[in-house]
């Protein structure tokens, strides 16, 4: 009988030597010494068809791809098997043919699958329970070695690609008290050279000393605070400034059930920040003089106007000139509206003055917005709907920005329709807020188009029904505003049915107003 205290000894000798893949051989050593068997090979299931060997004891070859259902056909249902009498077959040959008993055990653990094949060249005299208890223990072996390995070849990966990329990388395990950092991390936090693994005081002080040293202490502070109030405190783009870099950083907790902790990221965005001024001197250079060219066209197109409006008084004028002094006054009017649309534009997404909010009641407002388009209806024959909420809203915003967003969305539905049909101006509620729509029946607006659709001077595939003109700024505008008013658009389009553009305020904007009665829907 073997005694199997013997082999338990020798694996923990070979435990207390041997490391990596030299670990695994030494164990094969002593289970072949053990067994007073000749060979012995460990056998790696790589998928349906294919399993290697991963190590053997024999003279090294080249590892045969081996069909796994040859080896199942070998120990069936059982994990253990014994052949007392054993004929290689086909791919097996290559390199069990010298043996005439094999015994084998199969390992189906989720980080390895495969098989443990020991082979005799001469009949064996060791009992079949004292060989499947010996391949058992070493199977044991063979999966803590092989998950050894993995762990190693995993850090190695990660050492190699967290040490090539740029940025400061910190991982905070909070239950076993310990950190790691790339070689980056090291030299942002001045730690000690070569040391992945500080000690949680080490990276605590390398972390302060970076932090004290920052321009805008007292705002990294400020954030800092958080995270004695909320563990789960997650922040993305933290500016911290200096001298000699601006560090853009993240950090948030990571949660699982094999590790609790904090990863934090540092990404020196110096260059991108210099990049970045350069290209906002350079947009409010192009901004200027865009305004000055606006406003140096504006005096000439006004004398113009004036022109043409002083021609009829110098005498009798035909039909052909009245309506060449018309088309001219048209003319000059778009381009007018334009060079104010320009000029708008450009006050807008340059100035950071506040809006001026007031507490307005949304219907009347709207009511005199949609008036206002009454004359523009009539012309194409379109009815102008105006639908309300349930209950009467009092909406806290700019009036004046929301006047001029409803205006671009209602003479566009208008501009953009066909003749005879309809425009719907409607306010609802939605859990998240207050909802403004402004819904035609035109022709829709393409994919494409929607991607531009609030970019400026963008000329869209669906064109004006009645020659009337558009800047492209309209949308530009209506963007603009819309954020600074802290809302958002929607845009709904079905081709060759209509669009649906959608104003959403926050519910903190909105109040209703109670014990009023107003019609749930009229027809201008």
């Amino acid at each position: 009988m073997m005694d199997f205290k013997v082999l338990e000894k020798r694996f923990r000798s070979v435990e207390a030597t041997e490391i990596g893949p030299k670990l695994q051989e030494a164990y094969i050593q002593e289970i072949v010494a053990f067994l007073k068997a000749d060979g012995c090979f460990i056998i790696q299931e790589r998928d349906e068809w294919t399993a290697t060997i991963q190590f053997s004891n024999t003279t090294k070859q080249n590892s045969p791809q081996i069909n796994p259902a040859q080896l199942y056909d070998l120990t069936q249902s059982s994990p253990f098997f014994f052949d007392p009498d054993f004929t290689p077959r086909r791919a097996l040959k290559s390199f069990l043919s010298p043996y005439k008993q094999l015994a084998g055990y199969r390992l189906n653990n989720y980080t390895f699958k495969g098989w443990i094949l020991v082979g005799w060249s001469q009949p064996t005299n060791e009992a079949l329970d004292d060989i499947e208890d010996a391949l058992y223990r070493f199977s044991d072996k063979v999966l803590v070695s092989s998950l050894s390995l993995q762990r190693i070849a995993l850090e190695q990966q990660y050492r190699f690609l967290f040490g090539i990329v740029p940025q400061a990388i910190v991982l905070i395990n909070e239950d076993e008290e310990t950190s790691w950092v790339n070689q980056a991390a090291i030299e942002l936090l001045n730690l000690e050279p070569g040391e992945l693994r500080p000690s949680p005081a080490d990276l605590s002080v390398g972390m302060m000393q970076l932090r004290n040293k920052a321009l805008n202490i007292d705002e990294i502070n400020q954030t800092a605070a958080r995270f004695i109030h909320d563990p789960n405190f997650s922040i993305k783009e933290w500016i911290w400034t200096f001298d000699d870099k601006i560090l853009s950083v993240l950090t948030r907790p990571i949660f699982s059930p094999y590790f609790k902790g904090r990863i934090w990221l540092f990404n020196d965005v110096m260059e991108l920040y210099k990049k970045n001024l350069q290209l906002s001197d350079a947009y409010r250079e192009i901004e200027n003089l865009i305004s000055v060219i606006a406003h140096d066209l504006k005096s000439p197109l006004s004398t113009l106007s004036f022109v043409f409006s002083f021609l009829p008084m110098t005498g009798p004028l035909n039909d052909e000139q009245t309506e060449n002094i018309e088309y001219g006054q048209k003319t000059i009017k778009r381009g007018l509206n334009l060079i104010d649309s320009i000029v708008y534009f450009n006050r807008l997404i340059t100035s950071n003055q506040p809006v001026n909010r007031e507490n307005i009641e949304l219907a009347d407002l709207i009511h005199v917005i949609v008036d206002g388009f009454t004359a523009q209806a009539y012309q194409k024959d379109i009815k102008l709907h105006v639908q309300h909420a349930g209950h009467p809203v009092i909406l806290y915003t700019d009036p004046e920005s929301l006047v001029r967003i409803l205006d671009n969305l209602i003479s566009n539905a208008l501009k953009f329709s066909p003749f005879g049909r309809n425009v719907y101006v409607q306010t609802d509620m939605r859990e998240q807020g207050l909802v403004i729509a402004v819904r035609d029946e035109g022709p829709g607006i393409s994919t494409e188009d929607q991607e531009k659709l609030f970019k400026r001077f963008q000329r869209l595939s669906a064109q004006p029904t009645n020659n009337e003109s558009t800047s492209g700024l309209g949308l530009s505008i209506v963007k603009a505003l819309t954020e600074k008013l802290g809302a958002t658009i929607e845009v709904d389009s079905t081709e060759n049915v209509g669009t649906t553009f959608k104003l959403v305020f926050p519910a903190e904007y909105v109040k209703f107003v109670d014990n009023v009665n107003a019609d749930n829907q009229e027809a201008l």
